[in-house]
């Protein structure tokens, strides 16, 4: 348990100062573009008398992306006319607008209100669908003067797939299913990718339990993403390293017979071979 505990603060460590920096980043250019532009001035806005009137003057607004505009002409067709057929449009539209601003979280709030509200309205399952894509939005991108992406706080990565899991689960023939299927690909590699990375973090300390339970991360959940033959030489050379000669037998076997030209495929035969010259005795309490 003490190394289990090691391990994880030894990681949180490692990977907290750079996130910090990214954070005090985005904290300073927040600052200084709000010290820029202030309140925006804006005309008062004109409704009208019914809510087809006031909806098409909000479509109109939405699709001229004056969203700000479009959003008071939306809330005024929910309020003043709650059942009429228009109030039902406009509030998927307002979760449209959220989501135009790119204000992603506002957006999902919308998205999940309208699927909510609306069970059996048609256009529920793309409002499920809106529900990860406005958290994949949210997923931290690779920029220059930032720590790669595959580094920081995936909270919102896995937000996004619980959330596209879902919608495609309920709806995996709908028009949008092909698209939530990419985006959920990519948001499986950027975890891929980040248990990768603590992987080879622990394999450069020499921590090979954990090298070992990371490897199987990606082995388990990842699969098939592009990590998996590294997955399967590291936790090899780990295995080796406490003392599971079979173990690692078997996760080189593996390696060869899934990647008979990979890049390790090479290392992975000379390491059964030096395996079979040179037996390892097993660790006590291992199989």
């Amino acid at each position: 348990m003490l190394d289990i505990l090691a391990l994880s603060v030894e990681e949180d460590v490692f990977l907290r100062p750079k996130s910090m920096v990214f954070l005090l980043i985005l904290a300073i250019s927040g600052l200084a573009s709000g010290c820029a532009s202030g309140p925006e001035q804006r005309k008062r806005v004109s409704y009208r008398t019914s809510a087809k009137e006031n909806f098409i003057k909000g479509k109109k607004a939405f699709d001229d992306e004056d969203f700000l505009e479009a959003i008071e002409f939306f809330k005024f067709v929910k309020n003043k006319f709650p059942y009429s057929k228009y109030a039902t449009e406009a509030d998927l539209y307002l979760a449209e607008c959220h989501f135009g601003r790119e204000r992603y979280i506002e957006a999902a709030d919308a998205y999940l209100n309208f699927a909510k509200l609306h069970p059996k309205n048609e256009k529920m399952p793309y409002a499920l669908f809106q529900i990860g894509n406005c958290y994949f939005k949210r997923i931290p991108d690779d920029w220059w003067f930032t720590p790669p992406a595959y580094e920081m706080d995936q909270v919102e990565t896995h937000r996004a797939i619980r959330e596209i899991n879902r919608y495609i689960k309920r709806f995996p023939e709908h028009e949008n299913a092909k698209e939530a299927n990419e985006l959920l690909q990519k948001c499986l590699r950027r975890m891929g990718d980040q248990t990768r990375y603590v992987m080879n973090f622990y394999y450069q300390r020499g921590h090979y339990q954990g090298v070992s339970w990371r490897a199987d991360e990606i082995l388990s959940k990842y699969s098939g993403l592009g990590f998996d033959e590294e997955a399967l030489f590291k936790k090899a050379r780990a295995q080796i390293e406490l003392k599971d000669p079979a173990g690692a037998k078997e996760s080189l076997q593996q390696l060869i017979t899934r990647f008979p030209s990979g890049d390790y495929a090479d290392d992975a035969k000379e390491k059964l071979s030096e395996l079979a010259a040179n037996p390892l005795k097993p660790r006590e309490g291992s199989k």
